[in-house]
This record gives structure tokens, C-alpha cells and sequence, in this order.
């Protein structure tokens, strides 16, 4: 008969059968158990059979494997094999030991009563693992006793940590900043942080998208590592080149980590790391002379910025630099031009006035600038500007000369025809017409 004092499983972790047919209920409702978690394992005893007990092959623990700082449920099974009549004062404990321990809440020894021949029990223990705790087995003790006699036996239990951790602790670029159509090697340091030895590992960069431009050399953008002992660190190249048609920035690598631990358990881990692209920058400075520049007048001087480099550039500021030599100054000496796209040009204008005996002045110029990296850049040119004088003008077909403007002489002719027939016809006629009547 069951004491009171036991209860089932769910209230006091014990559960004690009387029938055949309980044996197969409880056999049922053990796999019952297992399949409804995620991972339990089953465990082999170092003795199967103390104190006249039999430890069932239905007996295990879940989660599996235990985690260190965490609790696990240990279900044990256990069968009188008495060839006749019963075994009497049946009680069984745990005795755990580093890194095992019960907590005082937590009950660690079960005084079954008696158990007739082939009669069952089901226990239940709450384990805690200590959280320092390394992989690995590890033997949980397990004491019965059963007519005054007392045997205990190992039962081992794998610990490890549920997050098997492989990190990249470092990236290292050679050179440190790519250049367009060359070729570079990217290595990254993978340090194994679990407690387990990590195998089957695979890196691949993440360089398909068309936006990302980088590519093999080669090689392809995946490699493989056989496996890292815990505690280890593996270090991994990819040979790299810059597309040649690349716009200087930073760019995102997408890294994808996959490996396995020894118990087959699959993981992935993702991860992004930085890749920089420099280009040259090439500004072209120049006089945009669809306006002329005539002597001894007030002039808008125009100058072209021009970017021939394959990236913008940023925060582009044009100042006009001392000294004034055939002109004076008649605005500001900082035009502010802002970005310049590649290929593409921007204009600072210059208010002047221009009095030289020369053919030309130079207008001296700092250009200052940043590129797609924030990388500051200054240049100074002296823009060569064409000064005309009034004849050159017209002598080079910038303009043309009055008296031989078709235009103007047709307008001008018709004032005259006007002014004729306003004032001296018209006086003429009135004059006629005054003799007549007279």
C-alpha cells in the first residue's frame, strides 16, 4: 500500500503502483513526458540495481543538456526485483555534489514505504546546477536503501551551455582603406567563448547585393573551419578587390556564422562589419567664360568647379585669395558652393572690376573641400580669366560693331524716316498750305 504521507508525482514527486497494467501507464506517461519537451536524455545508471531496486531505462533528465546556473528535472523509475514478497522502509535521496545541490525548498528524499514484487515507483528531483559549472559529464548520486541495506549508484548528467557562443572579437583590413581595382585581404578573429569545443564552422561575407562593392579574388566568399577547442581563437582571410567603377563610404558586410557543437546542435550567428572604399578626389577649376571680361568695367566673373573624380565631394567653399593684382574686389572673397556630384560642376561668381594693361589676371583661389569619408582636403589655383578691351571684343566676335549691325541700323533708320516726316514734313506741308490760302 502507498503512505499517506507520498502523494503523486505532481505534489511531492512520487508516484507508486500496485498493477501490471500501471507498470505499462507509467511507461506511457514517462514518453509521454519526454516527447512533450524540447530535449530530454535517458541514462544509464553505473549500477542498475541497489538495495533490491531496479533502475528503469525510462529513467532521464530534461532539459538535455543541463545548463550551467539553471535547474533540471531528473525522473528516476525504479522496480522491486525481489524474487518474493515485498521490500520493506524503502526510502531513496540524492547526495549531490559541485556543481550539483538541492534547494532547501526543493525535497531530495523520498520514504517510499514497501513495494511488493515488481511493484514500481516514479521519483522526481529538482536539480540545481552551479553556474561556473564546465562541460561536461558530470555524476549525480543516487542512494537507496530497503530492509536495512543501503547502495548507492552514479548517474551521469551532461552539462553545457545552451548558447554556444563564437564571436568575432576583431577585423583587420589590409590595406585599411580599399582604392578602386585593388586588392585587399579582410581577416577576422573568431574567438570560441563556449565551454565546448565548436566544430563544422562556416564564414561567408555577405557580397552578393550589387550595392556592396566588393568582390572574391580567387576564392570564393565562403570558408570553412573544422572546429575550435573552447577557450580557442581561429583567425580567417578573404582576399577582397574594389570594384573598379566603386564610390568612395563605408560599407556594411553582412557576415553569416554557422557551426555545430559536439552534440550536433546547429547554430547561426550574424554579424556586420565595416569595409571602407577611398577614391581619389580630381576638382578642375576654371574660368566659365560664356561671359567675357572687358577692361577698365564692372565685371561677374564666373568660375567653374569641376569634379572629375568618381565620388562627391562635400562642403565645397571657394575663396578669393589676396592678392588683387588688375582688379578690385567688389563683393565678397567667399562663395560658398556646397556639393558637387561626380561628373557634374558648380560655379562661384566674383564681383569685379577690372583695370590692367595685361591681356589677362589671374584670380587666385583656395578651394576646400570633404569626401565621402569626411576626409578634408585643400587646393589653391590661379584661374587664368581673358580680359578683352573694346576692339578685342569685336576683333574675336564677342561683339559687334555698331555702325555695322544690321539691326541697329535698321532701327536707326527708322527713327530718322520718324523724325523727318514728324517734324520737317509736317512743317513743310503746314507752310504750303498757309501760302495757298493766302
Amino acid at each position: 500500500m502507498v503512505d499517506n504521507k507520498n502523494e503523486g508525482i505532481v505534489n511531492k514527486g512520487i508516484v507508486k503502483l500496485q498493477s501490471v497494467f500501471a507498470v505499462f501507464a507509467i511507461f506511457a506517461m514517462a514518453m509521454f513526458v519526454i516527447a512533450g519537451v524540447s530535449t530530454a536524455q535517458y541514462i544509464k545508471p553505473e549500477q542498475n540495481v541497489i538495495s533490491g531496486l531496479y533502475i528503469s531505462n525510462a529513467t532521464y533528465y530534461s532539459p538535455y543538456p543541463a545548463e550551467p546556473g539553471k535547474y533540471f528535472d531528473l525522473y528516476v523509475r525504479l522496480q522491486s526485483v525481489i524474487a518474493k514478497g515485498s521490500l520493506n522502509n524503502v526510502s531513496c535521496w540524492i547526495e549531490p555534489s559541485y556543481p550539483f545541490s538541492i534547494d532547501q525548498s526543493d525535497q531530495s528524499r523520498f520514504d517510499v514505504g514497501n513495494l511488493a514484487t515488481y511493484q514500481e515507483v516514479l521519483l522526481k528531483f529538482k536539480i540545481r546546477v552551479d553556474e561556473k559549472a564546465v562541460t561536461g559529464s558530470n555524476d549525480l548520486v543516487l542512494v537507496c536503501s530497503a530492509d536495512g541495506k543501503q547502495q548507492s549508484t552514479k548517474l551521469p548528467i551532461y552539462i553545457q551551455a545552451h548558447d554556444a557562443v563564437l564571436q568575432i572579437t576583431n577585423v583587420e583590413s589590409t590595406p585599411s582603406i580599399f582604392e578602386p581595382n585593388k586588392v585587399g585581404e579582410v581577416t577576422l578573429t573568431l574567438d570560441n567563448l563556449a565551454s565546448v569545443t565548436l566544430k563544422d564552422i562556416t564564414v561567408k561575407l555577405g557580397i552578393e547585393n550589387e550595392n556592396i562593392p566588393f568582390a572574391p579574388v580567387n576564392e570564393t566568399n565562403e570558408k570553412r573551419i573544422q572546429l575550435i577547442e573552447s577557450g580557442n581563437e581561429t583567425k580567417i582571410t578573404f582576399n577582397l578587390i574594389a570594384l573598379s567603377n566603386a564610390v568612395a563610404g563605408t560599407y556594411k558586410i553582412p557576415v553569416t556564422i554557422t557551426y555545430y557543437d559536439m552534440l550536433g546542435k546547429s547554430y547561426t550567428k550574424n554579424a556586420i562589419i565595416g569595409l571602407q572604399i577611398k577614391t581619389q578626389p580630381d576638382l578642375l577649376v576654371v574660368h566659365d567664360q560664356t561671359t567675357i571680361v572687358k577692361n577698365n568695367a564692372k565685371s561677374i566673373v564666373p568660375i567653374s568647379i569641376v569634379n572629375r573624380g568618381q565620388s562627391k565631394v562635400t562642403f565645397v567653399t571657394a575663396e578669393l585669395l589676396e592678392p588683387h593684382e588688375g582688379f578690385t574686389l567688389l563683393g565678397p572673397n567667399v562663395y560658398y558652393v556646397g556639393g558637387i556630384n561626380s561628373d557634374d560642376s558648380q560655379t562661384a561668381e566674383y564681383e569685379i572690376f577690372v583695370n590692367t594693361t595685361e591681356k589677362y589676371i589671374m584670380i587666385p583661389l583656395k578651394i576646400t573641400y570633404k569626401d565621402e569619408l569626411e576626409n578634408y582636403y585643400e587646393q589653391v589655383e590661379n584661374v587664368k580669366v581673358n580680359v578683352f578691351s573694346k576692339e578685342d571684343a569685336i576683333k574675336y566676335g564677342y561683339e559687334k560693331p555698331v555702325a555695322t549691325d544690321p539691326l541697329i541700323l535698321g532701327i536707326g533708320g527708322i527713327i530718322v524716316l520718324y523724325l523727318l516726316y514728324r517734324f520737317v514734313w509736317q512743317k513743310f506741308r503746314k507752310k504750303k498750305k498757309t501760302e495757298f490760302n493766302e
